[in-house]
């Protein structure tokens, strides 16, 4: 995978201002040790969607949110995705507060990129199945963004099994554990809306400090 550099760099907070030289090479360097230690997994399951409103059927689950209702207008089925790239990098992160906290602060950057790429090349592999059966993907869309509860969480990692297909599991406060883990919603519609935005530009948070610009 070839991770955006000016991502980590704005996870750190340094919007369109460019690092300085000891921090890029700090991400270099932390990019190198996800790379050794990261062990990257996904599950997704596909199921039929219906719909009342905003109140969303599918996979057993009843779901209620205007901002995802409005994501998969349109839409037939939903796909259910989980990613995650282990523990180990879990462990690196801690490591690294106790050594250098600069550092951890880095690979805390690196690690939130390295997650989104992965599901940006998992999604490119779902939306090529999807053409096959003449189909379209909407973005991604994950508990928290919006009116989307991060509550949904236990249920979403549920139906997918994933503590025993992926090792991801969610605390009682709604924490996912591996902590650079990832749960998200994406739409299957019969039409393209050229709707294919992600992230920051599907989030409702206007005034969030790490927002794309």
């Amino acid at each position: 995978m070839e991770i955006n550099r000016r991502e980590i760099f704005r996870y750190l907070g340094y919007g369109a201002t460019p690092p300085d030289e000891a921090t890029a090479q700090l991400a270099e360097q932390c990019l190198r040790d996800l790379e050794q230690h990261a062990a990257c997994k996904s599950v997704h399951r596909i199921f039929p969607l219906t719909r009342e409103e905003d109140t969303l059927y599918f996979g057993g689950l009843t779901v209620t949110s205007r901002n995802l209702g409005k994501n998969l207008r349109g839409c037939s089925e939903i796909v259910l995705f989980a990613a995650t790239l282990g523990p180990a990098v879990d462990r690196l992160i801690a490591r690294y507060s106790h050594m250098q906290m600069s550092r951890a602060a880095v690979m805390q950057a690196a690690a939130a990129a390295y997650i989104e790429e992965y599901c940006d090349t998992c999604q490119l592999e779902i939306t090529a199945q999807a053409h096959a059966r003449g189909l379209f993907v909407r973005p991604r869309f994950s508990p928290g963004y919006g009116d989307f509860s991060i509550e949904y969480q236990p249920a979403l990692t549920r139906v997918l099994d994933t503590p025993r297909r992926i090792g991801l599991t969610v605390t009682e406060g709604m924490a996912l554990v591996p902590g650079k883990s990832v749960t998200a919603i994406m739409g299957l519609s019969p039409t393209d809306e050229k709707c294919h935005i992600a992230g920051c530009e599907a989030c409702a948070k206007l005034d969030c400090a790490f927002r794309r610009s």
